[in-house]
């Protein structure tokens, strides 16, 4: 750490450079930062004048007290989509070589030490599950609660567990840097107390979120830029891939299995273990064994695909579900800082029998966004209301969703066993409107084991991208690798919360599970029976159907049934026929010819609980 602030040191802005930067930011925030109404009603926070302020005071102010004043500017708004990324020169993560988690053991709350990198720490006695109970003489719980104070989390579940991660792990440029070069930790092995002092390292890390050179492969009929489509918090991106690279390094260099094309569900496997996958950066599988039955799980790490093949990551999860038993899933995204919008809503109509209506996004109504809907032709479908508003004084512009509703209905339903999602407070962005969209929809219960998502409801532009497109706007250059974030577009709930915007609310789940020691050390042993007894009371569904020409547009129809009375056939969109069903086969013979979509719906007591849709 010493050796980085040396570093840091070389290079500083000078004061034409200063002005720059906080004449962009205040571009930003003024013009096209989405919640700045919201968050002046919520935080009582004038971000505007706070930078007003900090131009004045410039000649008073050290390198060092310039950036962290506007840091905190920013992490003032409580918004980790929108963000100020310090000169080039301060890229790189400062880190501890320990991975604290917190849980509740004997209804207390504990920090366990879970993972740890040798080569730093040096204690032979500080090793995963050992219980951190004072944090540089503080006690912990108070330590984790001020750093948390520090951090831009939206509400106080969020922060906490930005606060608690930042314990160990930093991106120096995203965050304010540690104030100490090491940090003395006690901890308790057994019933004996130990103090060691580890000291803070740096390595540099690229804030690359995607892979140079390479196109998005985006689902059929997603017609704007993939840059458009982004839904993401960068820190816990970046943090989850330096976490694999420090604590799983093994990981990155696993054979992936090959790819496959989607195939109808096969015959699960009965063992429990690992389903081996061929997307290991965004994906895990496995067969669980709990208490109330043998479920799979999914673990969705990212909607942030590294070499952008939203397709292929698509196709897996498609697969993947069809080797996990049918009887229930633990669909697990905690941790998951978002990516792509469209990769998460998409997968919605994975597991449910209804369609899915994609979250609508909204400008905030200022010059500039209207600027922006007439420059940008994939905001062009916002102009007319951006234009109203000048005479309407409405603050924000029509709500639309950013693709076609067909998009995400276009495969249906896979997945007929009851589904159960968990969350944490690190569900941002991209994964928060998957939590939400999963909510809204009725899919099935949300388990969280904190007592909500991050909140983050948006989509996010860098200054760059905004820069390149705004071409009658005042966007500049940034200096010397400095970089900004905004959120450009929010987004507002749909069923029974529609309109609800999801920034800062989030998703309060439906039940809480609190992790405990034994999920810290036996791999979410109490999550996964938690899940399991949720699931146990719920039906599994079966709906399966092949389909053979019959003669002059005429399809024979094979139908298979697990606890569905009755079903519905559609042809293009038109009903053509019903019957009612036994477990078991029925043949029916419908309108239909080759290029047609066919979907069947089926009822259980009048209600719909499976579907299944093909291209014939």
């Amino acid at each position: 750490m010493p050796q980085f602030r040396g570093h840091i040191a070389r290079g500083p802005l000078s004061d034409a450079q200063r002005r720059v930067v906080l004449d962009q930011a205040e571009i930003l925030i003024g013009e096209v930062y989405a919640h700045l109404p919201l968050k002046r009603a919520m935080h009582a926070i004038d971000p505007l004048q706070a930078l007003r302020l900090l131009r004045h005071r410039l000649a008073d102010l050290s390198e060092t007290e310039f950036h962290v004043q506007l840091q905190r500017i920013f992490l003032g708004l409580h918004d980790l989509h929108t963000n100020y990324i310090l000169p080039s020169r301060y890229a790189g993560f400062a880190f501890l070589g320990i991975f604290l988690e917190r849980c509740v053991d004997d209804g207390q709350t504990k920090y366990l030490v879970t993972k740890t990198f040798d080569h730093i720490v040096g204690d032979p006695q500080l090793t995963a599950g050992v219980e951190v109970t004072h944090w540089n003489g503080t006690p912990i719980q108070l330590a984790v609660e001020a750093n948390a104070a520090r951090e831009a989390g939206s509400n106080k579940a969020a922060q906490l567990a930005q606060g608690l991660q930042n314990m160990t792990l930093r991106s120096i440029n995203m965050s304010l840097p540690p104030d100490e070069d090491w940090i003395d930790v006690t901890y308790k092995v057994g019933g004996t107390t130990h103090q060691t002092r580890v000291p803070w390292r740096v390595f540099e890390s690229a804030t690359e979120v995607t892979t140079p050179g390479t196109l998005p492969s985006l689902p059929t009929g997603v017609g704007v830029a993939a840059h458009h489509l982004v839904g993401m918090d960068l820190r816990t991106e970046l943090a989850r891939r330096v976490k694999r690279r420090l604590f799983a390094p093994a990981s990155l260099s696993a054979a992936p299995v090959a790819a496959k094309a989607r195939k109808p569900r096969a015959a699960a496997p009965l063992a429990a273990g690992p389903v081996p996958t061929n997307r290991p950066d965004e994906l895990k599988a496995r067969i669980v064994d709990t208490p109330s039955g043998t479920f799979g799980h999914l673990r969705i790490f990212t909607f942030h695909m590294q070499d952008q093949d939203i397709e292929g990551f698509l196709n897996e999860v498609a697969r993947l579900l069809s080797l996990l038993p049918p009887e229930g899933l633990v669909l697990d995204v905690r941790g998951n800082g978002g990516g792509y919008v469209i990769a998460a809503e998409y997968l919605l109509q994975f597991f449910s029998p209804g369609r899915i209506t994609p979250e609508p996004f909204q400008f905030v109504s200022t010059p500039g966004t209207t600027g922006l809907s007439t420059t940008v032709p994939d905001y062009q479908a916002w102009k007319a209301s951006l234009e109203e508003s000048v005479s309407t004084g409405s603050a924000y512009s029509t709500a639309l969703s950013l693709y076609p509703v067909d998009v995400v209905n276009s495969t249906g339903q896979l997945y007929q066993g009851p589904v159960v999602l968990v969350t944490d407070a690190q569900c941002y962005s991209a994964c928060d409107i998957f939590a939400a969209g999963f909510q809204d929809h009725e899919i099935g219960p949300v388990l969280g084991v904190e007592g909500n998502t991050g909140a983050g409801g948006a989509n996010v532009v860098t200054h760059d991208e905004l820069r390149t497109e705004w071409t009658d706007g005042q966007l500049k250059q940034l200096p010397k690798g400095v970089q900004m974030r905004v959120a450009l577009r929010r987004s507002l709930r749909v069923g029974t919360r529609i309109g609800q915007p999801l920034e800062d609310l989030g998703v309060v789940p439906d039940q809480l599970h609190e992790l405990t020691k034994r999920d810290l050390i036996e791999e979410n042993a109490d999550l996964m029976a938690a899940a399991g007894v949720l699931l146990a009371e719920r039906q599994p569904r079966l709906l399966r159907f092949t389909s053979a020409a019959a003669g002059a547009k005429k399809r024979k129809l094979t139908i298979t049934t697990g606890s569905v009375t009755s079903v519905d056939v559609y042809v293009n969109g038109r009903p053509v026929a019903t019957s009612a069903t036994t477990d078991g086969s029925i043949q029916l013979t419908v309108p239909g010819a080759a290029g047609d979509v066919i979907r069947i719906e089926g009822y259980d007591a009048g209600n719909l609980v499976a579907a299944s849709q093909q291209q014939v």
